[in-house]
């Protein structure tokens, strides 16, 4: 059976239900969970029926809350393979569009669990949840096939390739004239200095002043990139990639392929605003800003460069610090939880203490402690799965954890924290 087959099916029980019916749409607290969760709303608000849409935190009581609730279906998106077998407690039917890896042998008879990975398509690279919810909006109208947008959104925020699914989606969408794709420059900024200081993807260390870097090469630092001519656009990035490559950064490529939605403009863009709202728990103006609301851009405007600024003074804080190291795993702390994972990634990438060839975790202290692990793909090709390690040593421990081989999570109970890492350590050696 295809995807497209089973979302048939999902498609099926909704249209089963009378118009008036109750239904509780649940999307997880990312970009990639704010574009399904609202593809998913969207399709239901035009096949009219009513719905209750909340963005929702992994969390190990999230389904006995729900349980409180009366609802006449529920419908979980980019959330829910590791509730499988408390959904038989929500007294109604429940469908759950997703990309996470699971046990399907937990799964209950309430439950028609519409997954990528049981159809062929890796979950962490060929479709997303936002893929999953969209495969849900055509099988109810093939008219939402403008919903596409929104897709590829997600694809971004989760970091995935345009490849199986993902990449019919982007067909479609640019088929029928909804999506288009541009070959740009990575580097965005009001003069050459803003732009190294402030950027990201890539980061560069030691940067707090950028004027030194660029008058060595003989640019002045105020000018923008777009008015550098041949010969000094190449001395610059020639020199940039020579930075990153001592950093430990291999991988630099200065020109991509960005997707551009008829109705959202830059959908990277899109997904990194929906990122920043997730992070910030402004899950809420993620989702009117999906819904096309006309205030809801400006206010994504700001949450987008207040998170990305908070990200800065983080990196900047981990560039002085050392990190402490395991066998197997490279960590550190953070204060703020909701920046633990975009850290990760970057310190990863581009912090030279952080690059030994090991995955690097970041912990942050709050009722319980929130973990953030990201790898790269030279260690999930060589067997490391970032996910099950997780996933397994934080439920011997009493906590819950679980994702992709290449990026994962979970929670555990504080008073646990050195048991949680020498399984964690022990668990990655295999």
């Amino acid at each position: 059976m295809r995807l497209e087959e089973a979302a048939k099916y999902a498609a099926d029980l909704l249209h089963s239900l009378p118009k008036k019916s109750k239904v509780r749409v649940i999307g997880h607290v990312d970009a990639d969970g704010i574009a399904s969760a609202s593809i998913v709303a969207i399709s239901l608000a035009r096949a009219g029926y009513r719905f209750h849409i909340s963005i929702e935190k992994t969390r190990m009581d999230l389904i006995k809350d729900i349980e409180k609730e009366e609802n006449d279906l529920i419908i979980f998106t980019d959330i829910g393979s590791g509730y499988l077998k408390e959904m038989k407690n929500l007294g109604c039917n429940v469908i759950v569009l997703d990309h996470h890896i699971a046990n399907e042998e937990d799964i209950p008879s309430n439950v028609m669990y519409v997954n990528a990975r049981l159809y062929g398509l890796d979950g962490s690279r060929e479709a997303c949840g936002a893929s999953v919810a969209y495969a849900f909006a055509m099988a109810l109208d093939e008219e939402n096939v403008d919903l596409s947008q929104l897709a590829i959104a997600g694809m971004i925020g989760d970091k995935q390739e345009i490849a199986g699914y993902n990449k019919e989606i982007v067909e479609q969408g640019m088929g029928e004239g909804y999506v288009e794709e541009r070959e740009e420059y990575i580097l965005i900024g009001r003069s050459l200095k803003e732009m190294l200081e402030n950027s990201l993807e890539p980061y560069f260390t030691d940067f707090f002043n950028a004027a030194p870097f660029l008058e060595k090469l003989g640019i002045e630092p105020q000018t923008r990139f777009e008015e550098l001519d041949e010969e000094k656009r190449k001395k610059l990035l020639s020199a940039l990639t020579l930075k990153l490559i001592e950093q430990g950064c291999s991988d630099v490529e200065w020109k991509k392929t960005f997707y551009y939605g008829k109705n959202y403009g830059n959908l990277h863009d899109l997904a990194s605003k929906l990122n920043a709202c997730a992070r910030l728990n402004e899950a809420g103006l993620g989702i009117s800003l999906c819904l096309m609301d006309v205030q809801a851009m400006d206010k994504a405007e700001i949450v987008q460069e207040k998170y990305r600024e908070e990200i800065r003074k983080e990196m900047k804080e981990l560039e002085r610090k050392e990190p402490y190291e395991r066998k197997n795993f490279i960590y550190f702390y953070v204060d703020k939880a909701p920046l633990a994972g975009v850290l990760a990634g970057l310190a990863l990438k581009y912090l030279p203490k952080f690059n030994a060839g090991k995955p690097v975790f970041a912990l942050s202290y709050n009722e319980m402690i929130d973990i953030s692990a990201r790898a790269d793909e030279k260690m999930v090709k060589e067997g490391l799965n970032l996910g099950e390690a997780i996933k397994k040593a934080a439920e011997s421990v009493g906590g819950i954890g679980g994702g992709h081989p290449i990026a994962a999570g979970g929670k555990i109970p504080k008073e646990k924290e050195e048991e949680f890492l020498e399984l964690l350590d022990k668990e990655l050696e295999k």
